[in-house]
């Protein structure tokens, strides 16, 4: 169970946020105050409370933002997380002023494995249901090589690392694996199968290592483009996901020089609903760069979406509706309207 302290103040803001409910010991389903969830819907609830160990932490699988409980409550009454950070201040639960002796770090480099032992997608019967959970998805079948199946996701993960994440058991996953331009392994995910709270889950094989996908397959020499998820980086020529990283692309000056010079092309998801990705898109406009802003005629979500609904053109789509600067702030006007 989570902390008493935590508990405490969940119950405290429950009133005060929309469809509240309590799903089970250390997990509490909401309406996101941020995002608001869903101007559409009035029954979408994507905020979640989530227990790891004995703390909470927060998650709208919405607009994605993800915090501890107490940079959440930071955020939602700043005079209430006083009271909060006092009452763990007084239970010693912070290190601050208590009697808890001062953690040791080790700062050694961790130990891991850099090749993957499991059987690729398409090394798979054809029957299976991974290799037909993705044929459905109509992934591109060269790619089906790239891609990983695990029984037990927890096992695998403890094979690759010595850290110890808290994961359930015997959990099947898809493995999708991130390497640098040296094609050394530097991070991995593992995605679900069903719309689990935690669909995607990713591993880092060391602290430093970078979140984006597909930089063994970049050429900054061509064209390219920067989507977010990697699943929809298949779908396009010398494509790069963010899968969550910073578009600032601080580890990869190259990557940030290149979109500086109007070589790269940031893609989105289809969502002008969603105020996280507005202000990355206006982020990425303010610095100069390209910039697809997506038709009235596209009505999915995602690159793969798109594709299965019948769009095999995307690339065309999308460099036909590529703006920068004050003509990419204009569509963006435009298509928040939508």
């Amino acid at each position: 169970m989570p902390s008493y302290i935590d508990t405490k103040y969940v119950n405290l803001i429950s009133l005060r946020l929309p469809m509240f409910k309590r799903k089970n010991d250390g997990l509490y389903n909401f309406r996101c105050p941020f995002c608001g969830d869903s101007k559409k819907s009035k029954t979408k609830a994507r905020g979640y409370f989530y227990q790891k160990r004995t703390d909470l932490f927060f998650r709208c699988h919405n607009c994605g933002q993800s915090n501890t409980f107490s940079n959440f409550l930071k955020q939602f009454d700043g005079e209430l997380y006083k009271e909060y950070a006092l009452d763990r201040y007084k239970e010693g639960v912070t290190g601050i002023g208590s009697n808890t002796p001062n953690p040791v770090f080790n700062y050694e480099k961790p130990k891991f494995h850099t090749k993957i032992d499991l059987p690729k997608i398409s090394e798979l019967e054809d029957e299976h249901f991974a290799k037909k959970y993705l044929i459905n998805r109509a992934i591109p079948p060269q790619f089906l090589s790239y891609l990983y199946y695990t029984e037990d996701f927890k096992t695998f993960v403890k094979t690759m690392t010595k850290k110890d994440y808290d994961l359930n058991e015997n959990e099947q996953r898809i493995i999708i694996p991130f390497y640098d331009e040296n094609k050394n392994l530097i991070t991995f995910q593992g995605r679900a199968f069903t719309n689990t709270l935690l669909r995607y889950i990713t591993i880092k094989m060391d602290e430093d290592s970078s979140k984006i996908f597909g930089l063994d397959r970049l050429n900054l020499e061509e064209q390219f483009y920067v989507v977010e998820g990697p699943f929809d980086s298949f779908f396009l020529p010398n494509c790069i996901a963010m899968a969550g990283s910073d578009i600032k692309f601080k580890s990869y000056k190259e990557i940030d020089d290149a979109m500086n010079d109007g070589k790269g092309t940031m893609v989105f998801d289809n969502e002008p609903r969603n105020k996280e990705i507005i202000t990355r898109m206006e982020k990425v406009i303010d610095k100069g760069w390209n910039i697809c802003i997506w038709p009235s005629t596209i009505k999915n979500k995602d690159l793969n979406d798109m594709y299965l609904s019948g769009i095999s053109d995307l690339s065309e789509i999308i460099n036909k509706n590529t703006y920068k600067s004050l003509l990419a702030k204009t569509h963006l006007v435009e298509w928040r309207k939508k």
